[in-house]
């Protein structure tokens, strides 16, 4: 099995990595997509273009320009808005990314990750995200988190999608070789970005149960 990528590794993280593939015989790392996977309703940018009375586009297009800062970690929600109030010439003394964020479980897709870890398979998120959602998210009722055995977010690991490094990082972290990992996201550019490592792909778009996807975890269930 070919893996180049371990050769950028230290000797003792190899090796552990090396006897980690070992000990996972058989099992696979399933990494899991938040928004419009795990989570549905999650889109926020319409709701800040009315409140600070702009046009739904401009807005999109400028966000779009600062979104790896914010999932990255490096721009603070703080420092958007103040960057909307001069561009826009308002006020905003609001969190808005909190107060419009209002999410709800996949239920479907939670009980694929509870079948799949049933079956002894390691089920981890992996979320472009940044802290006022991620802090909301961890305070749901539906227990999101309690799902799953690891939690990988950019803001956290100053890496986002679809960068190859976020998942050297996992696969590394968990000790897993790409072969044996299978990536599920809503982003055809993520999708794309792992399969380019050779990891298998679900395209998954929120759309709950569907016989492509129960046909794709029932291969492993």
């Amino acid at each position: 099995m070919a893996l180049p990528w371990i050769y950028s590794l230290g000797r003792s993280e190899a090796i552990g990595f090396l006897l980690a593939m070992c000990y996972h015989c058989g099992m696979k790392l399933f990494i899991f997509d938040m928004g419009e996977v795990i989570l549905l309703d999650i889109r926020t940018i319409r709701q800040i273009s009315d409140y600070i009375g702009a046009d739904f586009e401009s807005v999109r297009d400028d966000y779009l320009m600062y979104d790896m800062a914010l999932m990255d970690g490096y721009m603070s929600p703080e420092d958007y808005y103040r960057h909307l109030e001069d561009k826009y010439q308002v006020e905003i003394d609001e969190d808005l990314f909190s107060i419009f964020f209002h999410p709800k479980a996949n239920s479907w897709m939670l009980s694929q990750v509870d079948a799949l870890r049933e079956r002894g398979h390691r089920c981890v998120i992996g979320s472009n995200t940044f802290k006022p959602h991620w802090d909301i998210i961890s305070a749901l009722p539906d227990r999101i988190f309690d799902h799953f055995d690891a939690l990988y977010a950019s803001h956290i690991m100053h890496m986002s999608k679809p960068e190859p490094s976020f998942w050297r990082i996992i696969c590394s972290q968990e000790g897993f070789a790409y072969a044996d990992t299978i990536f599920i996201d809503d982003l055809q550019r993520n999708i794309d970005a792992a399969a380019s490592l050779g990891i298998r792909t679900l395209h998954y778009a929120g759309d709950g149960r569907n016989e492509r996807a129960e046909a794709f975890f029932g291969e492993y269930l």
